[in-house]
């Protein structure tokens, strides 16, 4: 299929669930540009003491000599998760790609504060980027009621964005990979029992910036391909 038609049939299915903006109003015009963007929802996630979330669940019996679960002896509680992300999926867009803007919402749960980073791995899961660039970010704890219960999470949200070569990087990434703590040195022992129902909630979104050209002679060509 021609490159153009190509486009613009993918244009238009994005149009069912994306975000267009600065359509040009004459697409006749012989050196006519136009600069969309469109958003993709990444995955989301509850990070929990739990094993889809990579945690130890053997770590939540009691030690018989504290009386306290083994987890509460640990510096921090690590948690992790994957989800996939392939630029690949966007091939058609790959050389009208300007920037890529990340967006990364964080709801704390747990009564202490919570470290994330997210990690870019190509298919052997080798790192291949990070998403931030000064390491991993802290997120203020949530609050709870005098029952130990999680009552309002702490609410954070960063927009990180990849251009040139930062993007370039990215064509070998299959999935993202989440990793995130809880820090475990300010633990209210008498809020041990509801560890186990908070959670940490993450959501990634990326925004897709194109610069297209829609020249004359582009156009010209792709007749008569």
């Amino acid at each position: 299929m021609k490159k153009l038609l190509s486009i613009v049939l993918l244009l238009i299915i994005f149009l069912g669930y994306s975000c267009l903006k600065d359509t040009p109003e004459d697409f006749n015009n012989p050196e006519s540009s136009w600069n969309p963007s469109f958003s993709i929802a990444i995955g989301q996630t509850s990070l929990k003491m739990n094993e889809d979330s990579g945690f130890d669940t053997l770590l939540l019996l009691n030690n018989p000599t504290t009386g306290y679960p083994f987890w509460v002896e640990e510096f921090d509680v690590p948690l992790e998760y994957t989800m996939p992300f392939d630029l690949q999926e966007i091939t058609e867009f790959s050389e009208d790609i300007v920037s890529l803007m990340f967006r990364f919402n964080v709801d704390n749960g747990f009564p202490a504060d919570a470290i994330a980073q997210a990690y870019f791995l190509d298919i052997s899961n080798n790192v291949v980027d990070s998403l931030f660039v000064n390491g991993p970010l802290t997120f203020d704890e949530g609050e709870v009621n005098s029952e130990g219960e999680s009552v309002k999470k702490t609410h954070t949200q960063n927009d990180i964005v990849f251009e040139g070569d930062k993007i370039d990087a990215l064509s070998d990434v299959r999935n993202i990979l989440l990793k995130g703590s809880i820090n475990n040195l300010a633990l209210d022992t008498n809020l041990i029992e509801f560890y186990p129902n908070y959670s940490v909630d993450i959501q990634m979104g990326v925004q897709v910036e194109l610069n297209m050209s829609l020249s004359q002679d582009q156009l010209s060509n792709n007749n008569i391909q």
